[in-house]
């Protein structure tokens, strides 16, 4: 799929967020850059500098943090078209990011960097607006998942898993899964066998 039919894919899903009129789109367009990664690969490391908001188009990634003795833990997963891969205390702040995003799958992103994305916003009222709701909503997902670890036990945490990801839960790996929900892989083969999933 070349640029032009990603901005096709990327823009309804942008006009859904906050209307956003075709004229201003237009303008915004030449300021994406496209970019496919493959499986293994990563589309920033802690430690980077993001500068960069990623929309991701086609694929399937995860977020992961590592601690100093090289153990892994899966913030979260992308894999819907227009999900915004980036690192917010680093392009906003300029902070190194502190986790990572690896490839899963053969993945396609429409990119631009936050700068110009400001700079859009300064120009546009209706980008302005749709960079508001694009933080609204990071925040109502951050705030969701902080909730569901104090209020929901193990077994219910991984019930909504596999609502909100039914599309990737028989691609991602269980030591992924687990690690995402915060228990171990034996904890969640247990999960799995009470509920006959295996």
């Amino acid at each position: 799929m070349n640029k032009e039919g990603q901005c096709d894919v990327l823009y309804p899903i942008l006009n859904a967020i906050s209307p956003l009129p075709q004229e201003v789109w237009e303008k915004a367009k030449p300021y994406f850059k496209t970019k496919d990664l493959k499986p293994g690969e990563h589309l920033f490391c802690v430690g980077d500098k993001v500068e960069d908001f990623y929309f991701l188009i086609l694929g399937l990634a995860r977020y992961y943090y590592l601690t100093e003795n090289g153990k892994e833990f899966n913030k979260s997963f992308a894999e819907k078209s227009g999900h915004l891969l980036s690192s917010i205390v680093s392009v906003s702040k300029g902070e190194p990011s502190p986790f990572s995003v690896e490839i899963l799958s053969d993945f396609t992103t429409l990119y631009i960097s936050y700068q110009d994305f400001l700079s859009l916003g300064l120009q546009y009222s209706e980008w302005n607006r749709l960079h508001l709701r694009i933080f609204e909503n990071l925040i109502v997902k951050k705030e969701r998942r902080e909730a569901d670890f104090l209020l929901l036990n193990a077994t219910q945490r991984y019930e909504k898993f596999l609502n909100e990801y039914s599309m990737i839960s028989h691609v991602v790996p269980n030591y992924h899964i687990a690690s995402y929900l915060g228990i171990t892989e034996v904890a969640l083969s247990r999960i799995r066998k009470k509920m006959k999933l295996t």
